[in-house]
């Protein structure tokens, strides 16, 4: 096969190599520029539209980013271990579980709170609220099961958070 071809190309005068000669070269010439230029020429056009709005995207995130970071570094200003126990107090009464709820007590910046025979699914619903709403994390928790199912005794630690300068 490729001395059919050797020989076809020998039997070709010199004007007829030059031209398939030519005619290669223009072949490999559109395909390099089909396979190679013109994709990077498209992406570069796309990218040269495409990049002022994504800039302006990546502002906005990093400035709601610094904000949500300034809103939730420190304590707020009612955050005063008396209003968070008050706080505290508010919000075992409007889940229902005043009741019971047997101690809230403050001890520097930990509360310790005990309840006797909650239901453990409405407690673990208050307290995913409180710690939303509080910024408040446990600092100790301890759970034991009583004879009904699904109602538990709970002791609970509570630490207020972190102020700044300390």
């Amino acid at each position: 096969m490729i001395e059919k071809l050797f020989q076809s190309w020998r039997m070709l005068a010199a004007r007829e190599r030059r031209m398939v000669i030519g005619a290669g070269l223009v072949v490999v010439l559109a395909l390099g520029y089909q396979v190679l230029f013109e994709p990077a020429w498209r992406g570069r056009a796309q990218l040269a539209t495409e990049l002022p709005q994504m800039r302006g995207q990546l502002a906005q995130m990093t400035a709601l980013a610094a904000e949500a970071r300034l809103l939730g570094a420190g304590p707020r200003a009612g955050d005063t271990p008396q209003a968070l126990r008050a706080s505290l107090q508010q919000s075992v009464t409007a889940a229902g579980l005043a009741d019971r709820l047997t101690q809230l007590s403050l001890n520097g910046e930990l509360f310790d709170l005990r309840f006797s025979a909650v239901p453990y699914a409405s407690w673990l619903a208050w307290l995913d609220t409180t710690l939303r709403e509080t910024r408040l994390r446990v600092a100790d928790l301890t759970v034991s099961r009583d004879a009904a199912p699904g109602i538990v005794s709970i002791r609970l630690v509570l630490e207020a958070p972190r102020r700044e300068g300390r």
